[in-house]
C-alpha cells in the first residue's frame, strides 16, 4: 500500500459512524504492545480551546525540553497532524506501516477512525522515544479513545452543550461524560464554573479523590482573542503539574512557546488583497468569541464565507450573527455531516441577513473576496475554514505560512500537486 491508499482505507472508516464503548480500542492497543505505557499523559477535555491548550501546552513541554507527542483533532489541512512529535506530523511511511502491520487487527476488531489514530499515535510515539503526550479528547471523555493513554493530568477546559444525543441535554451530564476521563488520585485543572457544572466536577473529585487546582488566567497568549488567555492559564497551570518545574523555568518556556508557536484557523488573519480573517468557530460559545474580537478591532458588518455541519446549533448561530456578517456567503463543507448551503442561506434570510448560496467552497471563497473590501472572514466548520485557506494560498491570495519546522510542513503539504484537496476533509 502507498500513503493515498492508506488515507483512502482510514477515511473509509469514517463511514462507520461512532462507536460506544473502549473494548474495541482496548484491544487494538493489546495488539500494539500497550504502547500507552511508554510515556506520560495530559488529558485535555472540554467544547472550546481544546486545540489551543493542546498546542500551547505542547509548545511549552517542548521549550522545557521533554519530547513531547501531540494528539488534536479534527485537522484542518491534512490527516497526519493529527498526531505530531515536537510539532513534526507522523511521516506517510509510519502511517502506512502501522496499518499494515495491524490491519487484520483493525478489521477484527471492528475500529473506528478515531479509534485507529488514537492507538497509531501511542505506537508512534512509542517508536519516537516522547516523554510526555497532551491528547486532546475527540468526544466526551468516559467513552473517549484517548482514555487508554491514562493520564496523570486532566485539564478541562469549559463546557457547552454539544452533541446532546451522546453526552446529554444539560451542560451538568455533559461536564460528567468530560471529566470522567480523570483515572483515580489524579490532577483535574479547571477554572470555577456555573453551580451546576461546579457541583459536578466537585463530586468527581471527591469520588475519585482528584487533587483539584484553579489556574488563573495568562497576562498574554499567542494567539488573538481574551479567551485565549484562559486557555494559556490552564497550559501553564498543566505544565507545572506534570513537570515540577519551578514557576520561573515555566514561564520562561511558555514566553518561547508564545514566539514559536503557530496554530492556524483560530481567529487567524492572513495577508492578500483582501486580508482574510479564518476561524474555526463552529458553535455559540466559538461564535461569541468570534464576534467579541471582530468588535474589538474592525467595522461591523464584514462579508463573510460560512458553511457548518448539520449537527451543530447552526440557527443559534445565524441569529448570533445578525449584524456582524453582511452579505453571508454560505458554503457546503466537504463531509458526510455537512449542512446544505441552500438551508444555511435561507435561514439567514429569515433573520434579515443578505445570503448568497455557494455550494462549491472555492467559488464562495472568490465571491467573498469579490464583495469584500479591507477584510473577509471565513469561519465555521473546519471543513470550511482548511479548504478555503488552502486554496487561497494555493492561488496566491494570502501570504503563505511563516518560516518554522511546522510551517514547512504545510507549505510542503499545500504545494504537493499528488495531494489532492480531499486530503483536507
Amino acid at each position: 500500500m502507498n500513503y493515498s491508499d492508506v488515507e483512502k482505507y482510514l477515511f473509509d472508516r469514517r463511514r462507520m459512524g461512532m462507536k460506544f464503548g473502549l473494548d474495541r480500542v482496548r484491544k487494538l492497543m493489546k495488539d500494539a504492545g500497550n504502547p500507552q505505557e511508554n510515556f506520560r499523559t495530559v488529558h485535555v477535555v472540554g467544547t472550546n480551546g481544546k486545540g489551543s491548550t493542546t498546542a500551547l501546552l505542547s509548545e511549552i513541554l517542548r521549550h522545557l525540553g521533554f519530547r513531547t507527542g501531540r494528539i488534536t483533532s479534527p485537522h484542518l489541512f491534512h490527516y497526519r497532524e493529527r498526531t505530531a512529535v515536537n510539532s513534526l506530523w507522523i511521516p506517510e511511511e509510519e502511517v502506512v506501516k502501522f496499518v499494515e502491520l495491524f490491519r487484520d487487527r483493525i478489521e477484527e476488531h471492528s475500529a473506528t477512525f478515531f479509534e485507529i489514530t488514537t492507538v497509531m499515535s501511542a505506537w508512534h510515539f512509542m517508536n519516537s522515544g516522547v516523554d510526555l503526550v497532551v491528547a486532546e479528547a475527540g468526544l466526551g471523555g468516559r467513552l473517549d479513545a484517548t482514555r487508554l493513554l491514562n493520564g496523570e493530568c486532566s485539564v478541562f477546559t469549559g463546557v457547552e452543550i454539544e452533541h446532546r444525543r451522546i453526552l446529554g441535554s444539560t451542560e451538568a451530564a455533559i461536564t460528567a461524560e468530560k471529566v470522567a476521563i480523570a483515572r483515580e488520585g489524579s490532577v483535574l485543572i479547571a477554572y470555577r464554573q456555573e453551580p451546576e457544572v461546579e457541583k459536578v466536577i466537585a463530586d468527581a473529585v471527591r469520588e475519585r479523590n482528584l487533587v483539584r487546582e484553579w489556574p488563573e488566567p495568562a497576562s498574554s497568549a499567542p494567539m488573538p482573542g481574551e479567551h485565549q488567555k484562559r486557555n494559556a492559564g490552564l497550559a501553564i497551570s498543566a505544565a507545572i503539574q506534570i513537570t515540577g518545574e519551578d514557576d520561573v523555568s515555566i514561564m520562561s518556556a511558555f514566553e518561547k512557546a508564545c514566539s514559536t508557536l503557530r496554530w492556524a484557523g483560530r481567529i487567524d488573519l492572513r495577508s492578500g488583497s483582501p486580508s482574510i480573517l479564518f476561524d474555526v468557530a463552529h458553535n455559540p460559545g466559538s461564535i461569541a468569541n468570534l464576534i467579541k474580537h471582530l468588535k474589538s478591532g474592525w467595522k461591523t458588518p464584514i462579508p463573510v464565507v460560512i458553511g457548518f455541519l448539520e449537527d451543530k446549533f447552526w440557527r443559534e448561530m445565524t441569529l448570533q450573527l445578525k449584524g456582524i456578517f453582511n452579505p453571508v456567503i454560505t458554503t457546503t463543507p466537504i463531509n458526510e455531516r455537512s449542512l446544505p448551503a441552500k438551508t444555511l442561506a435561507a435561514e439567514f434570510r429569515k433573520n434579515g441577513v443578505e445570503a448568497i448560496r455557494e455550494d462549491d467552497i472555492g467559488r464562495a471563497l472568490e465571491k467573498g473576496r469579490s464583495l469584500a473590501s479591507d477584510i473577509l472572514v471565513v469561519t465555521g466548520s473546519f471543513f470550511v475554514v482548511g479548504n478555503a485557506m488552502r486554496q487561497a494560498w494555493e492561488k496566491g491570495w494570502i501570504t503563505m505560512p511563516e518560516e518554522g519546522e511546522e510551517q514547512r510542513q504545510l507549505f510542503d503539504h499545500i504545494t504537493n500537486v499528488d495531494s489532492p484537496l480531499k486530503s483536507s476533509v
